[in-house]
């Protein structure tokens, strides 16, 4: 594989063939490997827009094949039953720590619930993240993090304050 052309064989043999079986996870471990990278820096410059749109293809093609897809988006004036997951119950909650259990990142969480990735990722960091000791911990300390602005006083009540009249 010493010619550029020979390159974009490789390449685009190796996308299709992740394609071809769906795997989603070895698709996403190839396009971020050093041989993937190599071999595109090995490219010349006109070609490499052929290795992205073998690349594109192949990731739709991936996608369709794929044991669990992602789910598609719902539209910004969907009634909100049906746009979100009820995280706070516990049955939903221990699915989802389930799925951050058995994957490694936000997409394999999200393909294993059905939903966005956003969604996954926004509940990991709402429910999971918060729920754990540290988070707690921090946000009972008043630290840099759960108090954005240093030296204002923490857990302030508005309620307290004296109402102005005029």
């Amino acid at each position: 594989m010493s010619s550029p052309k020979g390159y974009l064989s490789a390449i685009s043999t190796t996308l299709k063939r992740f394609a071809r079986y769906g795997d989603a996870a070895g698709f996403r471990s190839y396009v971020r490997s050093d041989a993937f990278l190599d071999a595109f820096n090995g490219l010349n410059p006109e070609r490499r827009h052929s290795a992205m749109l073998v690349y594109a293809e192949a990731h739709a093609m991936c996608e369709a094949k794929t044991r669990l897809r992602l789910a598609t988006p719902v539209a910004l004036n969907a009634r909100t039953s049906v746009k979100l997951a009820n995280w706070r119950d516990p049955a939903m909650l221990a699915k989802l720590a389930e799925a951050y259990a058995r994957s490694n990142d936000h997409e394999g969480a999200a393909r294993l619930l059905g939903v966005i990735v956003g969604a996954a990722r926004l509940a990991k960091r709402r429910y999971l993240d918060f729920a754990s000791d540290s988070g707690a911990k921090r946000l009972v300390e008043g630290s840099q993090a759960a108090n954005p602005f240093p030296g204002a006083p923490v857990g302030l009540d508005l309620r307290d304050r004296p109402v102005r009249r005029s």
